[in-house]
């Protein structure tokens, strides 16, 4: 099984005007959906905050609610992984290993961890940039690959189709690396109003990807995400990931 970053295709970024996140908000869900413009670059364009009815209450709790915001048939949409349906970790490789054989090696390590067979999981990784000597390490996250399945057909029965999953954390990180004015605008800006520069903020992105930030960079990602903005900050760095 390919990882997510080979199996879910991504949106043509060149060509990209609009882009959607999903994330889960306690028993709700955030909608955040993103737009381009050549001059302020990414603004939010749309929100929705979605609240399960009839029988989404026994499934995600998010198909109808995203059938009705629908603004075009067969829209893309990225969803968020909650923390406790993935699991992350690090694996050491030889150096001298073929990365064409990393994918294998970390689908293995995945299964073991998750208790299941390999062609039962998904995943996705990424070299640790701090790696030298002898070894390399290898961040990876993954989940069941039943729970991605059940995603899809979700997404699919609302009338959309699922772009990508990520997990919340690495959502979230991105947003706020991008977000115009930074951490600071989660307290002085209402969501509707994020801008997001597509060029990276040194000082808050050092560390994207999978593998975990800085204690510090921990701390206030954890506040971030805690705040009641947090569910619509990791739906709009799920959308932002189109342009990037």
């Amino acid at each position: 099984m390919p990882s997510w970053s080979r199996f879910w295709q991504q949106l043509a970024r060149l060509r990209v005007r609009r882009a959607w996140g999903l994330a889960s908000d306690g028993q709700d869900w955030a909608l955040m959906g993103l737009s381009f413009h050549k001059v302020v670059g990414v603004r939010v364009q749309a929100m929705e905050k979605i609240i399960p009815t009839g029988s989404d209450h026994a499934a995600f709790g998010f198909t109808e609610g995203l059938r009705r915001v629908g603004v075009r048939a067969r829209q893309q949409v990225s969803v968020a992984l909650a923390e406790d349906k993935v699991m992350a970790g690090v694996l050491e490789l030889p150096a001298q290993l073929p990365r064409d054989d990393w994918a294998s090696e970390v689908q293995l390590e995945v299964a073991q961890v998750l208790g299941l067979a390999p062609d039962e999981v998904n995943f996705d990784f990424e070299a640790d940039p701090v790696s030298q000597g002898l070894l390399t390490r290898v961040n990876w996250v993954g989940c069941d690959q039943v729970h991605i399945l059940a995603l899809k057909d979700a997404v699919r029965r609302a009338g959309w189709q699922l772009d990508s999953v990520e997990p919340a954390w690495c959502a979230a990180h991105r947003a706020v690396s991008h977000l115009k004015g930074g951490l600071d605008s989660l307290l002085t800006q209402a969501p509707q109003d994020w801008q997001f520069d597509l060029t990276l903020d040194q000082e808050l992105g050092q560390r994207q990807g999978l593998g975990r930030a800085p204690v510090e960079w921990d701390v206030l990602l954890k506040q971030a995400l805690q705040s009641n903005a947090g569910p619509r900050l990791v739906a709009s760095g799920l959308a932002l990931k189109a342009w990037l």
